[in-house]
């Protein structure tokens, strides 16, 4: 519980100011009318207003407008029985700051006797970053399950593609002479070719696919790759390379890297038909306890991070919520399988890496992967 009657007791009124100062969250004093009477600096910080600004302003400025009359109904329903309990129980709570933007808030409310009248002290706490946290986790753990699904499908459709491909090549070997079938047997031959791709690319989705793992310089790598993907951007796209200094080494099959970074920029090509600039950087990048608790599947360590950014359409926090699922894609039927983006992640899942994204309709895209290394390189 919290103090009562502050203002008749010295000592509980400075230890209460000096709650009011030192709390991680929000603290805010609300009257029987909504009408804010109490702020602490957190509060301040977390809606963007000054303290003269929130004194004496209605409770619901602190709110969405779509929900004010919701919360209003919530206050009155608090003081007529007021007692300690969180707030919106099963609702999905936001903070309104200054500028009109939104965060999520939890909530918890104590009555409070002040003068003899009864005052809601509200503990506001911005789960913004739990929330990204609990995302990250259900991406990781989707992924996962979708790349043990997709590996499993590989290797039962290799098992029926070698018995196609086995009983059409003796068909073809018996059939000579009989144009007809052998130009059906040829087909199916074809088919079960292309088949057996598809399920190749299945298993580097798994990342079950072998890798041929070795010690080498990224930085090295993209810069004999450059005139390589300049020409694949084409003349109406300009490239950018920002390498990093003391980069170290990765433990990675470079051919798959190279791989990854071939679809990044064929993505960013075909996001940008109207010409742009791609940048991409290395920097080396320790990932503490905090980024990898907020980044799974990345452990805490020593990493190189190549961004990859582009000035192109841009994607909705929809597309990027599925964007390395298989078969996905936001591309025009018959413009991709949508198995490109899957791919790099399972290669860098190999690698005891990861991918992430950040991105906005009209204001490009950014991918940041993130691969273990060892330290700087010494001859």
């Amino acid at each position: 519980m919290l103090y009562t009657n502050i203002s008749d007791d010295r000592l509980a009124a400075a230890e209460f100011r000096a709650l009011l100062a030192s709390s991680s969250q929000g603290i805010i004093g609300v009257d029987r009318g909504g009408t804010i009477q109490l702020v602490n600096e957190r509060a301040e910080t977390l809606f963007g207003y000054g303290r003269g600004e929130l004194l004496g302003q209605n409770i619901a400025a602190l709110v969405p407008e779509r929900v004010s009359g919701i919360h209003t109904e919530e206050v009155d329903e608090y003081f007529r029985e007021p007692r300690p309990r969180p707030m919106g129980i099963g609702i999905d709570l936001k903070g309104r700051r200054s500028d009109g933007s939104e965060f999520p808030v939890e909530i918890s409310l104590n009555p409070m006797q002040v003068g003899g009248e009864t005052m809601i002290l509200s503990l506001v706490a911005d789960i913004t970053e739990r929330i990204q946290m609990e995302e990250h986790a259900r991406r990781a753990h989707k992924m996962d399950a979708v790349g043990q699904l997709a590996g499993g499908v590989a290797h039962e459709l290799n098992r029926f593609l070698a018995e196609i491909s086995g009983h059409a090549s003796t068909a073809l070997a018996k059939s000579q002479g009989d144009a007809v079938l052998s130009s059906s047997l040829e087909a199916i031959s074809k088919s079960a070719d292309r088949a057996a791709l598809l399920a190749q690319q299945l298993l580097a989705i798994s990342g079950a696919q072998p890798a041929q793992l070795r010690w080498f310089d990224p930085n090295q790598r993209l810069s004999e790759l450059r005139d390589t993907l300049a020409s694949l951007l084409g003349k109406d796209i300009d490239l950018e390379l920002v390498l990093g200094e003391d980069l170290g080494e990765i433990l990675a099959d470079p051919v798959r890297v190279d791989q990854v970074i071939v679809k990044l920029i064929e993505n960013a090509r075909d996001a940008m038909p109207d010409g742009g600039l791609v940048k991409i950087e290395t920097a080396a990048v320790e990932a503490g306890e905090s980024y990898a608790h907020f980044h799974l599947p990345v452990s805490p360590g020593p990493h190189i991070m190549l961004t990859v950014t582009d000035t192109g359409t841009g994607m909705t926090p929809e597309a990027q919520s599925h964007l390395f699922e298989p078969f996905f894609t936001t591309k025009a039927a018959g413009q991709g399988k949508g198995l490109g983006l899957a791919i790099v992640y399972g290669i860098l899942r190999n690698a005891g890496g990861s991918i992430f994204t950040s991105s906005k309709p009209n204001h490009g895209t950014t991918f940041q992967v993130i691969i273990p290394r060892i330290g700087p390189t010494t001859d």
